[in-house]
């Protein structure tokens, strides 16, 4: 499957040929977007010096003001995907709320990723913690 690289991707082993795509396994690929989509989703705006929306809204103001934010910090979380991950197609995040009582809030993220042969369809199942930090899974 050929894929775009990352830019921290091509800066960490940059390819002598100097092409961006690689003819990788869908795993592979799968593993490259779930890296990505942890780095995006554990920056808070504005400390990216390149690009102050890079990253998302810090979860302290987010949990002030429960349960009224939670529809916006869905609507952050797309978009800053639908940005900032372009290997992802068709964004779709919706809140799946948990059956336990602590401060985590639960996402499920879904979308579709195209090469120039297939497109695959992946979902992500992610929760913010109680020390504001997004895990992917």
């Amino acid at each position: 499957m050929a894929i775009q690289r990352t830019l921290l991707e091509r800066l960490r082993d940059p390819d002598p040929a100097g092409e961006r795509q690689l003819h990788v396994s869908t795993s592979a690929i799968f593993e490259s977007i779930l890296t990505n989509l942890r780095n995006v989703l554990n920056t808070n705006q504005g400390n990216c010096l390149t690009d102050e929306r890079y990253g998302l809204p810090h979860m302290t103001a987010v949990r002030n003001a429960m349960p009224h934010s939670v529809s916006s910090f869905v609507a952050a979380i797309q978009a800053t995907i639908e940005e900032h991950e372009p290997r992802l197609s068709n964004v779709r995040v919706r809140h799946a709320p948990g059956t336990d009582r602590g401060m985590a809030l639960r996402f499920e993220v879904s979308g579709l990723v195209q090469d120039d042969e297939n497109r695959t369809s992946v979902r992500f199942e992610t929760y913010a913690d109680e020390e504001g930090q997004m895990r992917i899974k």
